[in-house]
């Protein structure tokens, strides 16, 4: 029990950053739960608030999914419940609006605006963030790529990269993956050969022609930074792509037509 409720003072303060916010968020609790008589607002706002952080310290609940289910990652997720933004602007406007001077209103107004900023960070700084590189929020060389190798009428399948893997679906219903996104996550214990030869430092250029053709690929593209020990042309690929820092590489034997 220790080591989940350690785990999860860890998880409250990485969602706090700083604390700025869960300060003003608990004295924005403390004040409604005094102060507000309409009960179903009351209930909303207070009562789940408090009933989220006390079920996310639970220490039984926390120990299963902690320790037993290895499922930290969603834990965390608890905290995402917390209606942190609607019970401080709630309690905001509540407040200042019991305030009869005008200009007292927009001073407080003006000071609480400053801590807000002044106690957060812009998010997009973030290294998890990246600038749009098309209207589709995906990576250039998902869409040329799946551009390229679609036949009209008819669904390929391709081998992608791991850093690709979680974009293709999203943009192109036609282009198939012998593996989905829930096979880079190595605690959902669902490995596939062809993935973790994929994603090996020096891939062998035999196994992975031999494991695409097993799975019925028509293509394998590689980023061009990835170490191949041999060339995928040595057995029956052609290199027919290379786009984007990717090379696109088709299966001499596939059929691209339509079945009739």
């Amino acid at each position: 029990m220790v080591g989940a409720n350690g785990s999860t003072w860890a998880m409250l303060q990485l969602y706090m950053g700083n604390g700025s916010l869960m300060l003003l968020f608990v004295v924005s609790l403390i004040y409604l739960w005094i102060t507000e008589k309409n009960k179903g607002i009351k209930a909303v706002l207070v009562y789940v608030s408090v009933a989220v952080l006390a079920l996310f310290f639970f220490p039984f609940l926390s120990y299963v999914v902690i320790n037993v289910m290895k499922e930290e990652e969603i834990y965390y997720r608890l905290l995402w419940m917390l209606p942190m933004s609607i019970v401080i602007a709630y309690a905001a406007v509540k407040f200042l609006g019991n305030i009869k001077k005008k200009w007292l209103q927009g001073v407080l107004l003006f000071l609480l605006a400053v801590y807000i900023i002044v106690g957060g960070h812009l998010v997009y700084k973030s290294p998890q963030f990246s600038k749009a590189q098309n209207v589709y929020q995906l990576p250039d060389a998902v869409i040329h790529i799946c551009d390229a190798i679609e036949v009209p009428g008819r669904e390929v399948m391709a081998v992608f990269p791991h850093e690709l893997v979680q974009y293709v679906r999203q943009y192109s219903p036609y282009v198939m993956m012998p593996y989905g996104y829930d096979a880079l996550v190595e605690r959902w214990g669902m490995p596939d050969e062809l993935e973790i030869e994929m994603r090996k430092e020096i891939s062998d250029a035999e196994r992975l022609a031999e494991l695409a053709r097993e799975r019925n690929c028509h293509y394998i593209i590689l980023n061009q930074g990835h170490v191949v020990e041999g060339t995928l042309t040595d057995y029956d690929f052609s290199l027919v792509f290379e786009m984007d820092g990717y090379d696109v590489y088709l299966d001499n034997n596939a059929y691209l037509g339509l079945w009739d």
